[in-house]
């Protein structure tokens, strides 16, 4: 998107408008100096501004993205024009980097995984004989619209629930096979997780809800300080480490979310909609964040996502549907965009009725 083009046109129409940058910005609750820089190109209006702005300038959001006036013969191709521009824009140019060739153990394996609801004489079956492997440095998203068992499997992998047939392995390890307790202790050693509302302690700052994390898992405290501000550094949170998650925006409070999950070093990172409550620029540091630890860190990630932005960032995609794995989808020697394409056109097939994609 050219922003200097958007600038001018957001001042021109504000003009045609009769509105001062004052009184613009006063409508929309910002100061003068907001206006300046988006009319002079130099930033963008943030994402909550941009429908409020297009009502006071008597634009769609298409012309305010585009920077002109749309004429009803060209609606439809200068709306995709800006789609395609806004996608690339959000997922960037990135060329895939394959990882090394060679056996590469896998951490989580299942075989033929199913789980039945039973209430009375109705019996709902939510997963139906999933089987796939995850191998270790691996970024791996699951998709499917509501109800398709996707959070019920990730569940089951996260010993949150229990299968009712099958096998899950993690690290070699078959969770069935452990009682209560002992699936307790593995959860703590094992398992890493990124939840979609944080699930930080408001009384404790963020170096204290990272080290809480380490100090059960008996970490020596030598070790526990380091670790932290190694890891805060890496993830850029260490300016807000010893402030309280309500004093920090969204974005960073998911971004301390990670450290605590990869701080104990857990086999598996299990994230269930990671980027439901965040902005688009927040999610995006948010999965950058999560490529970063596959690809520096060899961290083996599991996402349950149902946006396609989010999940071509993956190094592979498992679609479900109806409680089944419909098919998958490996990320090849190409970028986000092209991925994104590719998982789009997938998602059309299985949606039109078609069982096995190629």
């Amino acid at each position: 998107m050219d922003q200097k083009k958007i600038g001018s046109f957001i001042a021109a129409r504000r003009k045609e408008n009769g509105l001062t940058q004052s009184q613009l910005a006063e409508k929309l609750g910002i100061t003068d100096k907001a206006i300046s820089k988006w009319e002079t190109g130099k930033s963008m209006p943030d994402l909550s501004l941009l429908c409020p702005l297009c009502d006071l300038l008597q634009i769609t959001l298409n012309e305010l993205l585009l920077g002109e006036f749309i004429s009803d013969e060209n609606l439809k191709e200068k709306s995709n024009q800006v789609l395609f521009e806004v996608v690339t824009s959000w997922l960037g140019k990135d060329q895939w980097k394959r990882k090394t060739e060679g056996h590469i153990p896998a951490v989580l394996k299942l075989r033929h995984v199913g789980k039945r609801y039973e209430n009375g004489s109705t019996s709902t079956v939510a997963v139906h004989d999933v089987s796939f492997d995850i191998a270790k440095g691996s970024f791996v998203g699951i998709m499917g619209a509501s109800g398709s068992g996707k959070t019920t499997l990730l569940n089951m992998v996260a010993t949150i629930d229990k299968a009712t047939g099958g096998q899950i392995e993690i690290d070699g390890q078959d969770i069935s096979e452990l009682s209560e307790n002992d699936l307790a202790s593995f959860r703590r050693e094992h398992l890493g997780f990124v939840f979609q509302e944080y699930n930080l302690l408001d009384t404790l700052t963020v170096y204290e809800n990272i080290a809480l994390a380490l100090t059960i898992k008996r970490i020596p405290k030598e070790h526990v300080k380091r670790t932290i501000t190694d890891l805060a550094e890496k993830l850029n949170i260490s300016e807000i480490l010893y402030k309280f998650p309500y004093e920090i925006s969204g974005g960073q409070r998911q971004r301390c979310a990670c450290v605590r999950a990869i701080a104990t070093n857990p086999s598996l990172i299990l994230a269930d909609e990671p980027t439901g409550a965040l902005d688009s620029r927040c999610a995006k540091q948010l999965l950058d964040t999560f490529v970063m630890l596959s690809q520096e860190y060899g961290s083996t990630v599991l996402m349950v996502t149902h946006d396609a932005l989010s999940a071509s960032y993956c190094d592979k995609i498992l679609f479900m549907q109806d409680g089944e794995i419909k098919t998958s989808l490996e990320r090849e020697q190409e970028g986000k965009h092209e991925f994104f394409t590719r998982i789009l056109d997938t998602m059309a097939k299985i949606a039109g009725g078609v069982h096995y994609v190629s």
